[in-house]
């Protein structure tokens, strides 16, 4: 299971998601990452492998989540600020163009009414540049389960020249209302993201609107 944290930030008359997370003892690192209107604007990464060593089992998630959260609000504090070097700012480029407000990637769920069945997920996605209707080929999608601070990443996969794909796994036996499931893709730079609150019923889970 992952850890991790997701805030808006305005900085100045820009808007910001910064997102924080534990990529897993497989691959030890705490990455946050800067979007701006869907594109990657600034991205920290942080090696913790000599530390997962020496910690005691015991003490590494708490000590992971303190982690998590001190890089968060570090990059958070220089992003408002005004001292975080953003991909998009014309610090180093000054004739650089600035990132269009359309840049980005629509992500869509075309089953949301038949999406789980027994308790197994089928996710039918569609992936489109946004503001478009250019399919987007080739980009990673990813499907999570997220509560609180808690991250688990269910499953992973890549579209086709279509812009599909087709995401399953199984559901946790217990599912915590409150939770949500996300759907995000990455295409280069750019990003995109779909997000459902999960409510419980006594048999299934439904999905309703969150907001990103």
């Amino acid at each position: 299971m992952n850890f991790g944290f997701n805030s808006n930030v305005r900085s100045g008359d820009t808007l910001y998601h910064v997102q924080t997370e534990d990529r897993g003892p497989s691959h030890p690192f705490l990455d946050t990452v800067v979007y701006e209107a869907g594109r990657v604007v600034y991205k920290r990464s942080t090696s913790y492998a000599d530390f997962a060593k020496a910690a005691h089992a015991g003490e590494l998630q708490k000590q992971l989540h303190e982690r998590i959260a001190q890089q968060h609000h570090e990059v958070i504090n220089e992003l408002e600020a005004g001292i975080l070097a953003l991909n998009s700012q014309p610090t180093s480029h000054p004739n650089a163009a600035p990132v269009a407000a359309s840049e980005g990637l629509d992500v869509r769920l075309k089953n949301p009414k038949t999406w789980f069945e027994s308790g197994h997920a089928t996710l039918e996605i569609e992936l489109r540049q946004r503001n478009s209707d250019e399919k987007v080929g080739s980009a990673d999608i990813e499907a999570l389960l997220e509560h609180g601070r808690d991250r688990t990443s269910c499953a992973r996969g890549r579209t086709d020249a279509d812009g599909h794909a087709t995401l399953k796994f199984s559901m946790p036996a217990t599912i915590k209302d409150g939770g949500s499931l996300v759907i995000r893709a990455t295409d280069g730079s750019l990003y995109g993201e779909l997000r459902f609150r999960l409510k419980t019923k006594p048999r299934d889970p439904a999905l309703a609107p969150a907001s990103k």
